[in-house]
This record gives C-alpha cells, sequence and structure tokens, in this order.
C-alpha cells in the first residue's frame, strides 16, 4: 500500500511517501520553489515524489493530512471570543484564509489534482510523535512532543508500545515552550520561526541573569512537570509582535530591533531563556520515568530541534534519546502517513522504519551536465572527487558539493553542503561573512567520521549522531577551532562509509592529509535561503557567494572563467536573482507524458513561482535531449 502525507498551509510544506515497510521519498517544498520556509500547498513536492517513484496521482492509495483542520478552525474560533475585539485581526484574516485554504483541503486534492481515493487526517501532535517513534531503535519508549501550537495541544506525551501509540496527556494554547522561546525570539530581534537558532547560538556568549524574572513570573513549572505561561506578558491576537509592553517592564530591558547591534544583555537574555526551556523539558521526564519505567524517550516538534536541550537530557538525566531529523512541521508530513500504515498493525509484532537522512530528489549525471552545458561552463569529469576536494580543503579552500538526494529535514547532512577546514578558527569568520552572510556570533558544525567519534567529541553513550541534534563537548578544541563553539560544544554529526560514501571519501582523504578526520559542514544556501537542491540551484549559490570550488557528483565544473561572466560573490545574497543561472528543470521537461497539466495547472492557480526562477521557457527542448543523447 502507497501512503502519501501532506504537511501544508503553516510552517513548512512537505510531502512523504511510504509503502508497507520503507520510506520511499520525502522532501521540503522550499528546497524545490526556492522560497524559504514555503507553507504552500506542496505541488511541487507531490509532483517530485510521483515522478521519483514513476507513479501517477491515482496509484496513491491514501492520502494523510498532518492536522485535522476541523479541531484546528474550532481553536481559532475560541480564541477570537476568548479575545474579543483584540483578536480582530484573526477574523478578518486568519479565519478566511483557514477556511479558503486548509479547511478544504481533501476537495482541493480532488478537484485539482484529480485524486480519487480517500483523503485521512491525523492530529498535529500525533504526527510528530509517529514520526519519531516509528522511525526509533526502540519497542517500547515515552514519546514527548514539543512545538508551537498544532490543534489546541502545544505538547503532548504518548507511550509507544511495539506498532501503537497512546496518548497520556497533553498541554493545550496559550501554554507552550515553543511560543514561550519563539516570542524571545522576536524579542531579540530575531525572525520567528527563523531565528530560534540564533538564540540558541546566541546563549553560551551570555550568563542567564534574567533567569528568576523568566522562571515563576512568565513560565510557571509545576511539580508533574506541567507548565503554564502567564498570559499577562503575552498577546497572541497581534501580527507584529506576541508580547505585551507589560514584558517590557518586567524584564528591563528593551526589545532589540533587527537592525540593532547584539549586546551583552541581548547574550544574557538569550542564556536566560535557554536555561529557562532547558529546566521546564528536564522537569517534564523525570516524573515520566518513574511512572512508566522507562529511560528511552523520543522527542519530536520543533522545540526538540534545540540541540543544546537535547543534550543536557542526556547528560543531566542520562536518557536514550531519538530525534526525528525533520522534528518541526514538515516532519508531521511523515508522521501523517506513518501512524496512518501502523493504525492497522497494532496486534502485529514491532516493525519500525529505516530512517535514511537522504530521501529526496536524485538529479542523474546527463542533468548536471545539460545544466552545465545550457549555461555555457566548462566541466571535467574526475575519476575520483574526493582527492581534488581533499587537497582544495587542506589548502584552506571552502567547497560545495552536491551529489545524490536531498536531505530530508532543515540541517545540510552532507549531500547539499558546504565543506571547510575546521581546524583554523578565522575559518568561522571567514564562512560567515563571505560566503554566508550572517551574523558573526552563528557557529559552524562539524562532520566527523563514525570510527573517530569518540576519540574527537563527547559521544553522549552514543555509538552514531547522523543528524545533526545534539551539542557534544570538543575534545580536541585546539584542532576543531571553527567547529567549538564558545561554550566549548560542537553540533555533531557522524558519518559512515554506508551511511554517505561520498562524503566519507572525502573525510577520509582529509584525514589522510591532516590527520584531522572531521570538517566544517554547513549548508549549501546563502541566508534567507533555502538549501539547494538542483544544480542550477548550486551555481547560483556558487556564484553568489565566495565559495571556491564546486562539486556536482563526480563532475568538477570549471567556475573560474565563468566567474567574469556570472560574478564574484561580491553582491552577496542580492546577485541570485540577477545571475538567470538557467535550469533544467526535471519535472516538466523530461517527463511530458506523465501528469502533462499537473504542474501547469497548479502553477496557474495555486501555486505561482516566484519571479526570480528561473523559467523553463528560455530552454529549447530538442536541444536538451541532443545533449541527452
Amino acid at each position: 500500500m502507497l501512503i502519501l502525507g501532506i504537511s501544508c498551509y503553516y510552517h513548512d510544506s512537505a510531502v512523504a511517501l511510504v509503502d508497507d515497510s520503507r520510506i520511499l521519498f520525502a522532501i521540503h517544498e522550499e528546497r524545490l520553489s526556492r522560497r524559504k520556509h514555503d507553507a504552500r500547498f506542496p505541488v511541487l513536492a507531490i509532483g517530485s515524489a510521483l515522478h521519483a517513484s514513476g507513479l501517477r496521482i491515482n496509484d496513491i492509495d491514501r492520502i494523510v493530512f498532518y492536522e485535522d483542520p476541523k479541531l484546528k478552525l474550532s481553536r481559532l474560533w475560541d480564541q477570537v471570543i476568548d479575545n474579543w475585539p483584540r483578536s480582530r485581526r484573526i477574523f478578518d484574516a486568519d479565519l478566511p484564509r483557514f477556511v479558503q485554504h486548509k479547511l478544504p483541503i481533501a476537495s482541493q486534492l480532488r478537484v485539482h489534482m484529480g485524486f480519487n481515493h480517500r483523503v485521512e487526517f491525523s492530529e498535529h501532535h500525533r504526527s510528530h510523535a509517529a514520526s519519531a517513534f516509528f522511525t526509533s531503535p526502540f519497542e517500547r519508549a515515552v514519546v514527548v512532543t514539543l512545538d508551537g501550537v498544532g490543534e489546541y495541544e502545544t505538547a503532548s506525551v504518548h507511550l509507544g508500545e511495539g506498532n501503537r501509540l497512546t496518548k497520556l496527556r497533553s498541554i493545550h494554547f496559550p501554554h507552550s515552550l515553543g511560543l514561550f522561546y519563539s516570542v524571545f525570539t522576536q524579542y531579540l530581534g530575531f525572525e520567528v520561526n527563523e531565528g530560534e537558532y540564533k538564540v540558541m547560538g546566541l546563549a553560551p556568549y551570555g550568563r542567564p541573569r534574567y533567569r528568576d524574572k523568566l522562571l515563576g513570573p512568565i513560565l510557571k513549572l509545576h511539580e508533574d512537570g506541567a507548565f503554564t505561561l502567564n498570559r499577562r506578558f503575552f498577546d497572541f491576537c497581534r501580527h507584529d509582535r506576541h508580547y505585551d509592553p507589560s514584558l517590557i517592564a518586567h524584564l528591563g530591558v528593551m526589545p532589540r530591533r533587527p537592525d540593532e547591534p547584539v549586546r551583552e544583555e541581548h547574550h544574557d537574555l538569550a542564556a536566560s531563556v535557554q536555561e529557562a526551556l532547558e529546566i521546564a523539558i528536564a522537569g517534564i521526564l523525570p516524573p515520566l520515568m518513574r511512572e512508566y519505567g522507562t529511560s528511552d524517550f523520543c522527542f519530536a516538534g520543533g522545540v526538540a530541534l534545540n540541540c543544546t536541550a537535547n543534550a543536557r537530557m542526556i547528560r543531566d538525566l542520562g536518557i536514550n534519546s531519538h530525534i526525528h531529523p525533520a522534528a518541526g512541521d514538515a516532519g508531521g508530513a511523515l508522521g501523517a502517513a506513518l501512524q496512518w500504515t501502523m493504525r492497522s498493525r497494532e496486534h502485529e509484532a514491532a516493525r519500525r522504519y529505516p530512517l535514511d537522512a537522504y530521501l529526496g530528489v536524485d538529479y542523474p549525471e546527463p542533468v548536471i551536465k545539460a545544466t552545465l552545458s545550457l549555461n555555457k561552463i566548462p566541466f571535467r569529469e574526475c575519476a575520483d572527487i574526493a582527492e581534488e576536494l581533499a587537497t582544495a580543503l587542506a589548502a584552506g579552500k571552502v567547497v560545495a558539493i552536491l551529489h545524490g538526494r536531498d536531505e530530508w529535514g532543515p540541517r545540510s547532512l552532507g549531500a547539499r553542503s558546504i565543506l571547510a577546514d575546521p581546524r583554523r578558527a578565522e575559518m568561522k569568520d571567514h564562512l560567515n561573512a563571505k560566503i554566508k552572510f550572517r551574523e558573526e556570533f552563528r557557529p559552524f558544525a562539524p562532520v566527523v567520521k563514525k570510527e573517530a567519534y569518540g576519540e574527537w567529541f563527547e559521544t553522549l553513550g552514543m555509538a552514531e549522531s547522523p543528524f545533526m541534534l545534539y551539542t557534544h563537548k570538543a575534545l580536541r578544541p585546539d584542532q576543531t577551532a571553527a567547529v567549538t563553539h564558545v561554550d566549548g560544544t560542537s553540533r555533531v554529526q557522524t558519518v559512515s562509509a554506508e551511511q554517505n560514501p561520498y562524503l566519507y571519501r572525502v573525510l577520509d582523504a582529509f584525514e589522510r592529509r591532516t590527520g584531522v578526520p572531521v570538517l566544517i559542514n554547513t549548508s549549501f544556501n546563502l541566508r534567507g535561503e533555502p538549501i539547494v537542491s538542483s544544480p542550477s540551484d548550486a551555481l547560483k549559490t556558487f556564484f553568489a557567494s565566495g565559495i571556491d570550488a564546486l562539486a556536482l557528483a563526480q563532475i568538477s565544473p570549471q567556475c573560474a572563467a565563468s566567474r567574469a561572466r556570472h560574478g564574484d560573490g561580491s553582491l552577496g545574497e542580492r546577485q541570485c536573482a540577477q545571475i538567470g543561472i538557467r535550469v533544467v528543470d526535471l519535472y516538466t521537461a523530461f517527463d511530458t507524458d506523465r501528469e502533462p497539466d499537473f504542474r501547469e495547472h497548479f502553477s496557474d492557480a495555486l501555486h505561482p513561482r516566484p519571479r526570480s526562477y528561473p523559467v523553463l521557457a528560455q530552454i529549447v527542448y530538442d536541444n536538451i535531449k541532443g545533449l541527452l543523447a
């Protein structure tokens, strides 16, 4: 049976396709639409899932939406009624948008896509829980989900046993650890649903001297692990900010404007918010450990992407932890599909879905060559690209790689990555200023050969850390200075020859040259953009930045001469829209016989592409066929 899970119309749209035993495909819509945090209907993602699997839309047996729109509509109505007239904006704008888009999701699938089978609905936090538990190594575990808000729930606890998930308890809106953290993300001048990573990265620079102003007066913790927010300090009806002016008076710290410098009080407030979050999560787990007699935990929801908190739970409480790499709303697409498939197997022997980080689109070599040829960029095929990349890296060059399938989740894990030498501390500043165009305090993550993991980093009792979801103490910080944060930790990814042979060979070749089996691994994108997906995305990002070398699978584009034509990165991220790199569109140009008007219909009706996205009309299809012959 083929099940397609869908998440959309809130944060990050995504799809996931599963059968009875495998995850066949999963991708975020933003990777294809090139709109960061794209929440629109995931038409491009659905199209790529069908194409990659060789399916038509009605080959899918069920489509499962990741939450219950009717229940969510009920919560929105409650919010309007409880907060009137402050909730007028929700009534005038949010409710009509919800009724137009999310509520009729089933009819959209039938009318616009011609889907003739059943559309099912999950619940938001159940989808999160399923994404973690049914991909975990545990036969029995407590599953904790924490995020901003689903339908009503902001936190839930499930007991996972075999193929069954049983809800034990939950906390409802507006009491939310995710919203608590997001409010202070905004207070510190960062973008909500994007800048939470920045708060986590900023926290080690400060002292938690505002903690007592947060815990108790604002965030109240209870002995049973529950928590409540003091509603006097929050206003979740406003669009421009979610805090009340009384919060400013209480803290004695003015909110930071996005264009303001980051000062000591901002460091300290970030440290206090991070400390409060960790204490709150640490209060949830011990009562559950005692009641259910286990230290095996699964985590999901956006809060589960807080690597510092994840590591502290292991250090302080001794738990065994499994976290789904797409822990945010995008991962709800996979959870929706998994919870539906497992529902009919509750009385069977326990089974789990093997979790691979690489579940998206794979661009074959002919498409890479066609893209380079169309853009008049010379290239050569390399007998051993890893050796060439390692030589460049050891010489202090910054290289970008694209190979295999897109990563699933918000982090680059070696399929769409920028790599650099971790030994010199100044490499961090160079990457932030010249490559990523982002704040100087932002840390970078290391990737290490799995067999060298324990020699270079604290393991937290884990054999591997393949998804970059925990912070680990650096054991040789002098040799990994560029990936060791100010608090002495690193957000580690381990890689094995089986997991990612391409990246492993680069690491191995770099170790033979330097004695260090570690590289900087950061996402292949510029500030404000999604991670690249296609070869043309990679070219645009390369020419808009200061990256030194680019490898597309085993192909080495000879970009030095082309830089004179396309630019040297001096204009930064803005240049992407000016370069005009053309694209070989895998989903329309090479799939003319399958669902011929599937994408055209949605592009016109529901999903107009950003103007900066390359247009297929620029390419003459006959010429492409000649290149592929």
